[in-house]
């Protein structure tokens, strides 16, 4: 597959269609706040935002690779996101245009043949989310972000979680999966461990690792869906992070 044919891939109508922004602001309220939720837009926002405050004086200079809708940038306070220079990377022109006006610059790149086109030691805070299931060379992707992070910089990636125990169950009841099964999920290439995430990324520090999601069992990744309080969600998500739906990390060089 040439780069032509990965960039209307993913410019395709139907996957354009589905714009987490449009999910994210959902706030569960009444009784469904104690119920989980697919929490992962949420939980990732709210490590972004803690990271730029984090951040030491001045402007924060910020990578998104493969922006997408730019959801965690529109979570954001608005004087928080006022705070950063954004830059985006994306494989779709349709999502950089959306994304125009939070953006400082925006630049399209397919990475699974091209490098960064940003100097080594650029950026604050990388952002990779949502990415690393959608591309044949992860370990390339892991490697430019790290490049261009600042030596006291934060990388944040988040990677669905082949040992989520979903994904164990409904392997072992059915033998399939929603969420890796062909052509039910089209879009996903592999799913990751940590032990892959840090054989990848080699000599930088996994500096903190948690769940997303956890046991959020959802018809759209098992073949039923089973209600489950929030209080566990987020218990399984900090302390067995192992068997949660995906997981987020916060890496240093």
């Amino acid at each position: 597959m040439n780069k032509m044919d990965l960039t209307q891939f993913y410019d395709n109508k139907r996957r354009l269609s589905y714009n987490p922004s449009e999910l994210t602001h959902y706030s569960p309220i009444g009784w469904k706040k104690w119920f989980a939720f697919d929490d992962r837009f949420v939980m990732v926002s709210k490590k972004l935002a803690q990271l730029i405050k984090n951040s030491r004086g001045g402007r924060v200079k910020l990578l998104d690779i493969a922006i997408g809708d730019g959801v965690y940038e529109r979570m954001l306070p608005k004087e928080l996101l006022d705070t950063c220079d954004v830059y985006a990377i994306d494989i779709s022109k349709t999502q950089l245009h959306r994304v125009k006006d939070i953006i400082k610059e925006g630049k399209i790149v397919d990475l699974n043949s091209e490098k960064l086109p940003y100097n080594d030691n650029t950026f604050d805070i990388v952002i990779v989310s949502e990415l690393l299931e959608h591309v044949f060379y992860p370990d390339n992707v892991l490697t430019e972000a790290i490049r261009v992070l600042k030596k006291d910089g934060s990388f944040l990636l988040t990677y669905p979680n082949s040992g989520a125990l979903q994904i164990r169950l409904s392997l072992f009841f059915t033998g399939a999966s929603p969420l890796l099964n062909y052509p039910g999920n089209k879009e996903h290439i592999r799913y990751f461990r940590k032990k892959d995430i840090q054989e990848m990324i080699g000599k930088a520090k996994i500096v903190e690792y948690t769940g997303l999601g956890s046991l959020l069992f959802a018809k759209w990744n098992f073949p039923m869906r089973i209600p489950m309080f929030r209080m566990k969600q987020l218990f399984w998500n900090r302390f067995l992070p192992n068997l949660a739906l995906g997981n987020v990390m916060i890496i240093k060089k």
